[in-house]
């Protein structure tokens, strides 16, 4: 099972106070109306899928293999990648971003082990994710029988948005870069990163050494540096890093304390996701299935 920052296999999750504010309560009934391990399992087998005919095709000298169902092929195959991977495509190649896929699933499928994934990983997961949100809210709106072969939620669509503020650690390969999405929860830290490194440009120093002289400011790791820096994908970069089955690695998120001045002490965890809330409060967003 793949680690993000809230467990994806997690049913019914419940805010310590949903039961005192109406405006939780609607918000965690939202969330208990996902299936977050079928959004992320769903995105990397339609990206998959979807890669594996493309780099098919065109190991078969841009023909339809024999055995391919696709009913379509692309005529400009670069501008289909930009397109159908937006950031994993402006640093990584389709044979990397393939070999990265087939690790990521297996990882999903195994639920005696954990893994931890570093920034190339989130950041694939993060166009897979975008991608499969997309079709299903499209479906649901146009052809809901169709969506039901999906079912990435109790009929209603996923805020995408919101999704990767509460499930993705970090948005660190878009530093430097301009988001799709609001992201506010993450953005935040983006921002103060990207202050850094301007300062110390102005300072004089050179952009490489400004991003990584910022690095230890903001614990951005080796991967996050290597990609950043558009360094050559080494192999290393796509193994996941494997956690201990006895080692929880959400008991922080349980166990450590967070007092808000209206609703006193809770756990981070629900400290999380009142932030979440008040993010899409302040966006208009609205969890119905109108």
């Amino acid at each position: 099972m793949l680690i993000l920052a809230k467990d994806l296999s997690l049913k019914e999750p419940k805010h310590c106070a949903e039961n005192r504010d109406s405006e939780i309560k609607e918000y965690m009934e939202y969330q208990r109306k996902l299936f977050p391990y079928t959004i992320v399992r769903a995105g990397l087998d339609l990206a998959y899928k979807e890669l594996d005919d493309i780099l098919n095709f065109v190991d078969n000298d841009h023909q339809p293999p024999a055995d391919s169902n696709r009913q379509e092929y692309p005529a400009d195959i670069p501008g289909w990648y930009r397109t159908r991977f937006p950031w994993a495509s402006a640093f990584m190649d389709m044979e990397d971003l393939h070999s990265m896929l087939v690790v990521l699933i297996k990882a999903m499928d195994s639920f005696r082990t954990r893994e931890r994934m570093n920034t190339y990983h989130l950041m694939v997961l993060y166009d897979a994710v975008h991608s499969i949100v997309e079709l299903y809210n499209h479906l649901l709106k146009d052809t809901p029988d169709r969506a039901r072969d999906i079912r990435l939620s109790q009929d209603m669509p996923v805020d995408f948005d919101d999704f990767i503020n509460n499930y993705w650690p970090h948005v660190d390969f878009m530093i430097l870069s301009q988001p799709d999405y609001a992201h506010e929860r993450h953005l935040e830290r983006k921002k103060k990163i990207e202050q850094e490194i301007q300062q110390r440009m102005a300072d004089g120093e050179e952009p490489i050494k400004a991003l990584e002289g910022s690095a230890g400011t903001f614990n951005l790791d080796a991967s996050s540096l290597h990609l950043l820096r558009r360094d050559p994908v080494l192999p290393e970069l796509l193994a996941l890093e494997s956690v201990p089955l006895n080692e929880n690695p959400f008991s922080q998120m349980n166990e450590e304390m967070r007092e808000d001045p209206r609703l006193g002490p809770m756990p981070l965890v629900d400290a999380e996701y009142l932030a979440n809330l008040n993010h899409r409060k302040n966006s208009g967003s609205v969890f119905s299935n109108d």
